[in-house]
């Protein structure tokens, strides 16, 4: 009994020693009248801390209101199809896009980049389009692969309908033309058949065909061409490069490995690897003389100007290319930081016009580029998120011959 008593009196002096201690510690003093329970953090008074002068708002992606701005990002969500509409002088400018996924389309201006829903027919699986200059008729891919159906849509003023139907062709590739007709890579037996669609008459036919079915087509604006075709590219597998004008085929003096290129009638621009480096290259096609081009340009990130076939706008960056090129940008385990340059064939110059990175703080792996009836306006896609951007090109202001 006498032992529970001490161990029961003990604990009591320790719990009384434990309370005196806390109670110094938070509320207690030294002689010098400094609180125990100061820990330096320091107060509002303290002119040490400064406070902002306003609240810090998170940053966030959006599109620029300046209008001053060249660069712009058009829209915040994945798109898979869009054209820059003709008006007249009075209204603004006006781009219209798909939706990918749902296959919406939206009408943005350009100029107050206040965008509008214009047709809500549903799309399933929306994963690639094209609209015609006009805006009237678009074409819409839903899915990939042998599950890809095609829908014919026409827009019009009075619903948010579309009027549309399927389109009943395997197609591995089409484009809209200036004519606001519709081009089709189609799969024939063992070849690709290329034909021309005209969605106002429904009227179709050929126009000319490919000797192979894993074929990459840059297409031109226009029905005639030239259009430029050659065997997906590896640098695995040695390719080669036709152009198709008129329905006319000519053999472009381009060959090499892990070969892609794009074309005007004037100029060729092509890249290739050359002893395990990934160079390119600029054709002239009535002299056949090819020179090393400024910058290494993927050209996929190139698009010629309407106006000029010595004039290419493209995107491309400083990094020196991996040693995997092309095909590790083709697999997205390459991210490009791309500048917009003004590449001119002729010359052999090229002249930068904007930095992405420097201009919104954003890094632009460009695909997809192409331009406005005019040239005013260059549009491509951000690769990483499938955005749409413009940059204000005006052509007038080059050199273009």
């Amino acid at each position: 009994m006498k032992r529970t008593l001490l161990i029961t009196g003990g604990i009591a002096v320790v719990l009384v020693l434990i309370g005196i201690w806390a109670y110094i510690l938070f509320t207690g003093t030294t002689s010098e009248n400094i609180s125990f329970n100061d820990f330096g953090f320091g107060d509002t008074t303290d002119p040490t801390v400064i406070l902002p002068d306003e609240e810090i708002v998170p940053e966030e992606v959006v599109a620029p209101t300046d209008q001053t701005e060249r660069l712009r990002q058009l829209t915040t969500t994945p798109v898979v199809g869009w054209s820059e509409i003709p008006v007249a002088s009075t209204s603004d400018p006006v781009v219209r896009y798909v939706e990918a996924g749902t296959g919406h389309i939206y009408e943005i201006n350009l100029m107050t980049e206040e965008s509008e829903r214009i047709s809500a027919t549903t799309i399933p699986l929306a994963s690639q389009a094209a609209i015609t200059p006009n805006g009237v008729y678009v074409l819409i891919q839903s899915d990939s692969g042998p599950r890809s159906t095609f829908t014919i849509g026409t827009l019009s003023s009075s619903s948010d309908r579309l009027n549309n139907f399927e389109l009943n062709e395997v197609i591995v590739s089409f484009t809209a033309t200036n004519e606001n007709e519709f081009l089709l890579a189609t799969e024939g037996v063992g070849e690709l058949v290329v034909k021309k669609y005209n969605p106002q008459t429904s009227d179709i036919s050929t126009l000319f065909t490919v000797p192979f079915i894993e074929a990459t087509i840059a297409w031109h604006h226009t029905n005639a061409g030239p259009h430029i075709v050659y065997p997906k590219a590896t640098r695995e597998l040695e390719g080669y490069v036709y152009s198709y004008t008129n329905g006319q085929v000519t053999r472009v003096n381009a060959t090499g490995f892990g070969l892609s290129a794009v074309g005007s009638i004037d100029n060729t621009i092509y890249s290739e690897v050359v002893n395990n480096v990934y160079s390119s290259y600029s054709l002239d096609n009535d002299e056949l003389v090819a020179n090393p081009t400024p910058l290494t340009f993927i050209p996929e990130k190139c698009q010629f100007t309407q106006s000029s076939g010595v004039i290419a706008i493209c995107g491309a960056d400083f990094a020196e290319a991996p040693t995997t090129m092309p095909d590790s940008w083709y697999r997205g385990d390459h991210t490009a930081n791309d500048v917009i340059w003004e590449y001119n064939t002729q010359q052999q110059s090229a002249r930068l016009l904007a930095s992405p990175e420097t201009a919104t703080g954003r890094q632009i792996d460009l695909i997809n580029p192409q331009f406005s009836s005019n040239d005013f306006n260059f549009y491509f896609q951000n690769k990483v998120d499938e955005t749409l951007w413009v940059y204000e090109y005006i052509s007038n202001r080059s050199t273009a011959n």
